[in-house]
């Protein structure tokens, strides 16, 4: 599913855009044009509240033994009930990439009205670790355990540029204000288990959580220089800090597995799942009964580079 972004500001934008592609301030005076900017750049994010509920969630559950029981037992039609619980914390990233794309538009000599949209993406994989999965009946099935996730976003911004001296300089500086909304935010996560004896021997079960967010509004401001090294060509390095109007958490949660009856699950192991009316996420607490609900705060510091070409 494909989050879309809200309809006010989808109203707003097109309307901004509209009124600086007819001209707006722009036809008064006799500098104007379009300036289009590739962006990359680093960014570290406030995600520390995620990274330690959803990072540090253990994978936990319950099956059903159906061998080396005492005779009593064997041939009934209940069998005793065990429980697993496995730690392999994901480790986040402290500084993650972003990229995207720009487009300015000249208002007079010394502002720049602009729009633009990005991605950002991190990743987290743990070397495996080896566990006892009571898996198929039988309590002492050995495991390799890795786990891995992504988290990832989409967003698009429209803001002002003022520059601090005359924008023709060859070496100008420049004042950013934005705002930003994420629209499509989507969490996935991956626990894959590779028998190495037992039954399941040679076998591989694999636990997928899928998650989505959309909807935040985030301002953001900055500080840049910009180099002119031909008429139409320049660079620019920026810095700048963004912080949430309006934050949220995960919402829905989709499992997918490849576990079948054979395997006697009996409490399928969730490390993320709605805990409210409002299908938010919470992931699981290392007491292995109690969840946190998994909030998102996108606050934080990003240093970029653009490439611009005027035209």
């Amino acid at each position: 599913m494909i989050l879309k972004p809200s309809y006010k500001t989808i109203i707003i934008f097109c309307l901004l855009t509209l009124f600086v592609s007819r001209g707006g301030v722009a036809a008064k005076v006799k500098e104007n044009g379009w300036v289009f900017s590739p962006v990359v750049g680093v960014n570290h994010l406030a995600l520390d509240v995620f990274y330690d509920s959803v990072y540090n969630a253990p994978f936990v559950g319950t099956v059903e033994i159906t061998t080396d029981l005492p005779e009593d037992v064997e041939g009934t039609s209940s069998y005793p009930i065990e429980p697993f619980a496995f730690e392999n914390d994901l480790i986040p990233r402290a500084i993650n990439v972003e990229g995207g794309l720009e487009m300015r538009r000249y208002f007079g000599t010394r502002n720049d009205f602009f729009i633009g949209i990005g991605a950002w993406e991190t990743n987290s994989e743990n070397a495996p670790i080896r566990v006892r999965f009571p898996m198929q009946g039988d309590r002492i099935n050995l495991a390799e355990y890795a786990r891995r996730s992504k988290l990832s976003f989409t967003q698009y911004y429209l803001g002002i540029r003022h520059y601090l001296t005359r924008r023709e300089n060859k070496f100008n500086a420049y004042l950013n204000i934005s705002i930003r909304e994420i629209f499509d935010i989507d969490y996935e996560e991956t626990n894959v288990f590779s028998f190495i004896s037992g039954p399941p021997a040679g076998f591989k079960r694999i636990f997928v959580y899928k998650s989505q967010a959309t909807g935040f509004l985030m301002m953001q401001f900055g500080v840049g220089g910009e180099y002119r090294f031909a008429e139409r060509f320049s660079i620019a390095m920026e810095g700048a800090y963004a912080f949430h109007l309006q934050a949220g958490a995960l919402r829905g949660v989709a499992v997918e597995d490849d576990t079948n009856d054979g395997d006697r699950i009996r409490l399928p192991p969730l490390i993320i799942r709605p805990i409210n009316p409002l299908q938010e996420a919470g992931a699981l607490n290392k007491d292995g009964v109690t969840r946190t609900k998994v909030e998102l705060r996108l606050d934080g510091w990003h240093v970029l580079a653009k490439f611009n070409v005027a035209f």
